[in-house]
């Protein structure tokens, strides 16, 4: 199966179409004196989302012919090992698996495998777990009974709502590296909800509005990009970042929707390891970029001496090298120049120094107190080999969703589950048509309402599989209901289009807590 994953992929690349704006005799000129800039997509092959490639298939092929490692390719047209073997007419081993050709593999496919891989990984703690419990009885006597507790099977997290941040916190706190590698399975105290997964996002959107609050002081937002940064001026403790990377880590292992936080893409390349820009700096402080732009391009008059120009610069722009910022209503001053009692001025010759360690100081150094933590808090629960093969991109389509809330999407993957009764013709037609209607706001509450969760999952809505499913007829004022484990939507069939309206509207706007019916 694993070789035909390989030639699958080759039959595929040799089918796909062209996107219309390239044209054929651009592709097939022989020494073109410019590059063609093609989209990702175009390299991708969608008929591992379309066919449903079973994800498990390809995590046995990626660690076996791969061994958990992508394929280098600066190496392909260099290295004559990657070249068909002549003899069997079959690739080499790596190739015979897509994982290890990255930029083939749709993201939403590359979280599929996650998912399996996470799910592998959860069941072997779980097995470990049981065996230390036993004390090594069930390899002896493994027809005897065991009793088995929540706690030896799952992570449980009980928590309060009104104290969700204090609980989670004590909670992590106590765990143990074994405890975060065990499934999740979270209780709100007083409810009756048992946790198939709706729970846990529910879990998850109240804490993260209370953790990356501005409020609580670990994070900060800039007024003009709105992106969520760590705080320079936090007085948290190192632990309260490492349990912040923990959570998001728990999400990811999880395999939950991503997060309703607005996290900026330097936070995912820091996380896997890529060197930060002077771009990055301007897509979470624009105005900061921008007069750094200015500094960098700024060109003295023509006919300026070389010490005119210095002088001039010096008093243009009045800078030294430090930065400033605010904390507890005073502005406090660092140096960025180490091993100096008070900042040197920034000279013309130096501006470019002066950039880089600005730039710095935003991303890296002022905020390592921060980020260190957090990112040893992450990596506890996330490290893994698949995990390693996703790029920074990657990781933060997984972690923060898409913003694709358009329902016609969510339409188009919706079915109808069988019921005793079935819709009456057009029934369905008018749900579709409220739904469309909704603004933003309603949007995401219907999401949240159904899913648990108010972010669209990596490949857009199409990919939630909404399922709706008749729950009784007239005479009712019953509101409609949802099992957001399942992303299922219970709806009884109403007299009216403008029943129907109002009765999912209070539904959608009203829903909060878990029950058992």
């Amino acid at each position: 199966e694993t070789f035909e994953a390989g030639r699958i992929g080759r039959s595929l690349s040799k089918t796909s179409a062209l996107p219309s704006a390239v044209s054929a005799p651009l592709i097939a000129a022989s020494a073109p004196t410019t590059g063609v800039a093609l989209p990702r997509s175009f390299f991708e092959i969608s008929a591992l989302l379309d066919l449903r490639f079973p994800p498990d298939v390809e995590l046995r092929a990626f660690a076996t012919h791969a061994k958990m490692q992508v394929v280098d390719p600066s190496k392909l047209c260099e290295d004559a090992a990657w070249e068909i073997d002549p003899k069997t007419a079959t690739l080499p081993e790596p190739f015979q698996s897509f994982m290890a050709n990255g930029n083939l593999v749709p993201v939403p496919f590359k979280q599929s495998v996650l998912h399996v891989e996470n799910a592998v990984r959860q069941q072997a703690e779980q097995q470990r777990s049981i065996m230390s419990q036993a004390g090594g009885l069930l390899q002896i006597l493994p027809v005897i009974g065991l009793s088995v507790s929540a706690e030896t099977m799952f992570f449980v997290l009980v928590v309060r709502r009104d104290q969700v941040l204090a609980d989670t916190s004590t909670a992590l706190r106590r765990a143990s590296p074994e405890d975060l590698k065990k499934p999740l399975k979270v209780k709100f105290a007083n409810e009756e909800g048992v946790d198939e997964g709706g729970v846990a996002k529910e879990y998850f959107r109240l804490l993260s509005e209370q953790l990356f609050s501005p409020d609580f002081g670990m994070f900060s937002v800039d007024s003009e990009s709105r992106y969520l940064w760590f705080n320079p001026a936090s007085f948290n403790d190192p632990e309260d970042f490492e349990m912040v990377g923990s959570v998001i880590g728990l999400a990811v292992y999880n395999n939950l929707p991503g997060l309703d936080v607005n996290l900026p893409p330097v936070l995912f390349k820091k996380l896997k390891d890529v060197p930060t820009t002077v771009e990055d700096l301007g897509v979470v402080f624009p105005a900061h970029a921008l007069s750094l732009q200015a500094v960098v391009n700024w060109k003295p008059p023509d006919g300026c001496s070389e010490e005119e120009a210095g002088q001039l610069f010096q008093d243009t722009f009045c800078l030294d090298f430090s930065v400033s910022y605010e904390a507890l209503g005073e502005t406090r001053t660092v140096n960025l120049l180490e091993g100096e009692e008070s900042p040197s001025p920034v000279t013309l010759p130096r501006r470019d120094e002066f950039a880089k360690l600005f730039k710095d100081w935003y991303l890296t150094t002022g905020v390592a107190s921060a980020f260190d933590p957090f990112r040893k808090g992450f990596d506890r629960v996330c490290m893994s080999p698949v995990y390693s093969c996703l790029s920074a991109a990657e990781l933060e389509a997984i972690i923060c969703g898409e913003k694709d809330i358009d329902f016609a999407h969510l339409r188009k993957g919706s079915v109808v589950v069988k019921a005793a009764v079935d819709f009456r013709d057009g029934y369905l037609d008018d749900f579709w048509n409220i739904a469309l209607s909704f603004d933003i706001v309603q949007k995401r509450q219907f999401l949240k309402f159904v899913t648990g969760s108010d972010l669209a999952p990596v490949g857009g809505l199409e990919r939630i599989g909404l399922k709706i499913q008749r729950n009784g007829g007239e005479p009712t004022d019953r509101l409609p209901t949802s099992q957001t484990c399942f992303n299922l939507l219970l709806l009884p069939e109403y007299a009216d289009e403008a029943k129907l309206r109002r009765l999912l509207t209070t539904a959608i706007e009203n829903a909060e807590g878990f029950g058992l019916q």
